[in-house]
Order: structure tokens, then sequence, then C-alpha cells
């Protein structure tokens, strides 16, 4: 059996499964780069944010049992919490954790990934260009930006850190930004562990009280269905606001479809 693994970040509890599994009669070929591996395995949930998707197996080697009973609940069916011990249990050992995860691997499935970019014949037309921050989780999403604001001067960023960080160091005429994105570090105290890997928060509205506490009006875009999305339906009863006196939009109508929310925004 030949099985495909690669080590976000190798540590020495993943050191040590790879080599105590190497010397069994399961083969396994550690490779260089991550797209290429069935199994993924990282060291802690922090890791895990940066490397997941929705396709390969990953694997935490985790030590603290407190972390591991908190994050297991929360995680996606391709997310395995291991602790290490497991590695030198005689009833399991390594060989049998890797026959565990290939199993939960076949049983799990793949998931669809993200479709192209489509294409679009109706682009809106603007007086003139803006400066404009655009904030979405997505790389699809900020494809569709850089696509439909081409004669803009756009800068995109796929997180709240990345954008405050955008927003200390380069001028803008108005923000776009998505509502629901994955926890980050921009707030110290926000202990991600209380997170799974797929949840999200509503950082749109953090954007908003940054962007506008600045003097930039904002415009959030969500394309949450608002018969499931509590904040998508929220946005049924509000045409705008003003925040820190500052003109703020909310669309959940119009996909991501940046240069609407841009034109309402900038030139209604």
């Amino acid at each position: 059996m030949e099985t495909k693994v690669y080590t976000h970040n190798p540590g020495p509890v993943s050191r040590a499964f790879l080599q105590t599994v190497d010397i069994t009669d399961h083969h396994m070929v550690e490779v260089a780069e991550q797209n290429l591996a069935e199994v993924v395995f990282v060291n802690d949930i922090e890791g895990l944010r940066i490397v997941y998707n929705d396709i390969q197996l990953f694997c935490v080697l985790a030590t603290d049992d407190g972390l591991i009973n908190l994050i297991a609940k929360k995680q996606p069916k391709n997310v395995v919490i291991v602790h290490a011990r497991k590695l030198f249990d005689k009833t399991v050992g390594a060989p049998g954790l890797l026959e565990a995860l290939l199993r939960h691997r076949a049983e799990s499935g793949k998931q669809a990934v993200a479709e192209p970019v489509p294409v679009f014949t109706d682009l809106v037309e603007f007086k003139r260009t803006y400066r404009v921050l655009v904030i979405d989780d997505k790389p699809e999403n900020l494809q569709i930006a850089r696509t439909v604001l081409m004669d803009h001067a756009i800068v995109t960023v796929g997180s709240l850190e990345m954008a405050i960080r955008a927003l200390d160091t380069t001028k803008f005429d108005a923000v776009l930004t998505d509502m629901s994105m994955p926890p980050d570090k921009t707030y110290p105290a926000l202990n991600l562990s209380n997170y799974g890997v797929t949840e999200m928060v509503q950082y749109g509205f953090a954007v908003m009280l940054e962007a506008t506490s600045r003097g930039l009006p904002v415009a959030i875009v969500t394309d949450g269905n608002h018969h499931q999305d509590w904040v998508s339906a929220m946005f049924d009863r509000m045409d705008g606001a003003v925040v820190n006196g500052q003109k703020v939009l909310f669309f959940n109508h119009i996909g991501k479809r940046w240069d609407k929310a841009l034109k309402a925004l900038m030139e209604p």
C-alpha cells in the first residue's frame, strides 16, 4: 500500500509518526508539495487553518487532552484530531493509526472544488476611477473583484488581519467587504481553538467599524442565503446606515458583483 503524505511545518511528533510508519509494511511516500498528498499532517489548529481544503484528509497530531476534546467536536469530516500518545500505544501504534486515517478518508469522500470565475457582460460604468480595498476569504471572489473592477486601483486581501494592514499603509476611496470570514489573530485575546476550521466570524462588522473610523464608506456584500444566514436575513430590512459619519450599504442579492456595490456606494 502506498500513501502520499505531506507535513506542514514538521515537528517532533509528526517526524516520529513518519519514521515509525516507514519501517512497517506500509509503504509511505513523503512528498514536498501539499497538492500531491493524500494525507496532510499538521501540529496545531492554526497550522490547519493555513493549509485546510475540503479535498485532502488532515490529521492534527496534538498533545493536549483538553484542546483535543474542544476542537475535535467542531471539525469537518476530513479532519482527524489524534493524540500523540496513540503513536506509541501497543494496541494502535503508528501503522494502525495510518489505517484508521485512510479508512476515514475513504468514508468522508471528496467534495466539489470551486467553479471557475464567471464571465460578465453587463459591467457597470463609472464616472471616475476609485482606489478600492476588497476583502473576501475566497480567492474566486477576489478574482471576480479584479475582473469587474479592472479599471479601478484595487487591492484585494483575504482576511481582516490583512485588511487592517492595508488600511494602515494605503489610501483608499472606499472599502468593499465580505461578511463572514475565518477567525484570525487580529484580536490577540481571541482563542482560535474555540472555532472549527470551517467556522466563520462576522468580520464584516469589524471591517465596517475600522474603515468608517478612518473616514471611508463601506459596502458589505454577502452571498449568504437569507433563509439560512441571520446576517443576510437582517440585510433584507436595511437600505443602508451612517456609521462614524460614513455611508454603509448592505447587499445580499447581487452575488459578488463588487462593481454594482461600488456604484451604489460612490455614484448612486
